[in-house]
């Protein structure tokens, strides 16, 4: 679990994002880093933000709707979390 926590801290180290959503980024980061959350509370969390951006009535940017994407696939991101699959 730590090897994939590491992975996904350090995909959101190296994302070039907007400045709202490098809010979100920097939170997801400390939480990963500073808290010790588990990835599946941090996931959660982050896709939530991501989303609020979009009902916002704002676009996301490349690299975050990528990450986005990746986040909520079943295999990869916080769907399994939820046993959606």
């Amino acid at each position: 679990m730590s090897e994939r926590k590491n992975n996904l801290l350090d995909e959101l180290i190296t994302i070039s994002v907007n400045e709202t959503e490098q809010k979100f980024v920097n939170k997801a980061i400390h939480q990963l880093r500073d808290e010790q959350q588990s990835e599946k509370v941090v996931v959660k969390n982050l896709v939530y933000d991501l989303k609020s951006v979009i009902i916002n009535n704002q676009k996301l940017s490349e690299p975050a709707l990528k990450l986005l994407n990746q986040l909520n696939k079943p295999d990869v991101g916080f769907s399994r979390y939820f046993g959606m699959f």
